[in-house]
């Protein structure tokens, strides 16, 4: 079979056949939360710590998905198993669980108007979307869009409702195409781009935002964790667009790149060299961990021009550190 599986409310159906009514709260209020890991080599990546991240949302939102924690991970490896045949050697998938609270209308709710909508399903990795990041380093650019105080809505639930963060993506692509918003808090402070947590490094030591005002992030985790294990400072606390500029190199993380060198900031250049020192240090003991070149991965999706040129400018990386 060619077409994608695809879990939806307790059945295995083709991606071609999964519907969700117009009804539902996801659809018509943002009524929703999810989360997503990714495969290396085929194999999931913390999913646990994924799922756990899951049902804290789903705690904090009210929502009741109907199956306990164990029974979430079962659904999702099942999944993975139907679909991993469709993957090429150097595929990857994210793997995405979806829970909105269910139809808002009880006239044409027949499950009940209290049973969510649970979705999982595959999406191949984009990884054209961001693999020349890894050699050139992504542009971030500050928009005027702020990240929704945790006093509205708390930043640590993984909540469907992106709006915030597309119109401060609008904001960041007219200053340029390619750039990734980076978001500031009500008072000025860094807080996280639209779809990844931010880093940055002053003489060998990483900063990154307090968790006051961004998510949480299960690729955070382990850079920190690597970070330890590599001796390398890290500290948090409320540091401002001024602070980036004068870093000697800067990161993003997030699940399916992982790890993306930054260049600059509002188009002004981030330190000497991209990546810096301490991000090359965190891309090699990433690779140690899943087993995966991540850079040489998303490389190889490229077509074949683009893809020698950006493999000769890695190697020459490579060699200088």
């Amino acid at each position: 079979m060619d077409e994608r599986a695809v879990y939806l409310n307790g059945s295995f159906v083709p991606e071609s056949e999964a519907k969700v009514s117009i009804f539902d709260r996801g659809f018509n209020a943002g009524d929703a939360v999810y989360d997503v890991t990714r495969t290396f080599g085929h194999k999931p990546f913390k999913l646990r710590e994924h799922n756990q991240r899951l049902y804290r949302s789903l705690t904090y939102t009210r929502i009741d998905c109907g199956l306990s924690i164990e029974e979430m991970e079962k659904a999702t490896l099942e999944l993975l198993d139907r679909n991993k045949h469709l993957l090429g050697e150097n595929d990857d998938y994210a793997l995405w669980q979806v829970v909105s609270r269910g139809i808002r209308h009880p006239s044409v709710n027949r499950r009940g108007s209290d049973s969510a909508t649970v979705a999982i399903y595959c999406m191949p990795v984009d990884f054209r979307g961001f693999a020349r990041h890894y050699v050139e380093g992504a542009t971030v650019v500050v928009p005027s869009t702020r990240r929704i105080p945790p006093q509205c809505l708390e930043s640590k639930a993984k909540i469907a409702n992106k709006m915030n963060h597309i119109i401060a993506t609008f904001e960041a692509k007219q200053a340029d195409p390619r750039a990734i918003p980076l978001m500031l808090d009500i008072d000025g402070n860094i807080s996280e781009s639209n779809a990844h947590n931010f880093f940055f490094a002053m003489d060998g030591t990483i900063c990154m935002p307090t968790t006051r005002n961004v998510l949480g992030g299960v690729t955070k985790a382990t850079l920190l964790s690597l970070a330890d294990g590599l001796g390398i400072k890290v500290v948090e606390g409320n540091f401002t667009p001024y602070d980036v500029l004068n870093a000697d190199e800067a990161f993003l993380a997030s699940t399916s790149p992982t790890i993306v060198p930054v260049k600059s900031l509002n188009g002004v250049r981030i330190g000497k060299e991209t990546p810096g020192a301490i991000t090359f240090r965190l891309i090699q003991a990433w690779n140690k961990l899943v087993k995966v070149d991540i850079v040489r991965q998303a490389l190889s999706h490229l077509d074949t021009e683009e893809r020698k040129q950006l493999l000769e400018l890695w190697k020459e990386k490579l060699a200088s550190f």
